[in-house]
């Protein structure tokens, strides 16, 4: 006998290829997988283990540096889970609630981005010329600035 699980959706987004908003960390994950060009990574590895990602992010000519990725549902998980955070670049989330979260570690809200979402999705499908958004965070990025003012600045900048 087959039982029936009901699955629980998140809000319905406005996003060509998840029709609702992620409820856990595999949500996140999935969602980043789409997005990662988008915030200049290049994946190395995913792993059900601590840290759960290893990437590779542009910092100049022909120079990428390691970046240590944790996919958190909220990012306050990141601390319940008891996680080093000396081991940890950056925090993907889908909800930033983490107020005592170390300034160190960069935290890339993905609901923050759902605005900017589809637009995303529409142009990462031409690879060989970015997007006005894609060129933005490149340059940011290798002015020093993390994602979280990347996004502040270009939402300003929209206006």
């Amino acid at each position: 006998m087959t039982t029936h699980i009901n699955r629980v959706f998140g809000d319905k987004i406005n996003f060509k290829s998840l029709s609702c908003a992620p409820v856990n960390e595999l949500g996140v994950v999935y969602l980043f997988g789409v997005l990662h060009d988008t915030f200049d990574f290049k994946i190395e590895s995913i792993q059900g283990g601590f840290p759960d990602c290893i990437a590779r992010r542009k910092v100049g000519k022909n120079r990428w540096k390691e970046v240590r990725i944790e996919f958190e549902y909220e990012s306050k998980s990141f601390e319940v889970h008891g996680h080093d955070s000396n081991q940890t670049d950056v925090i993907v989330c889908w909800v930033h609630n983490w107020h005592a979260c170390p300034k160190e570690i960069e935290v890339i809200e993905l609901s923050t981005l759902l605005g900017e979402a589809e637009q995303i999705d529409t142009q990462i499908k031409t690879p060989k010329k970015l997007t006005a958004w894609q060129e933005f965070c490149q340059t940011k990025r290798l002015e020093g600035l993390d994602f979280g003012e990347i996004a502040k600045l270009w939402r300003r900048q929209r206006r």
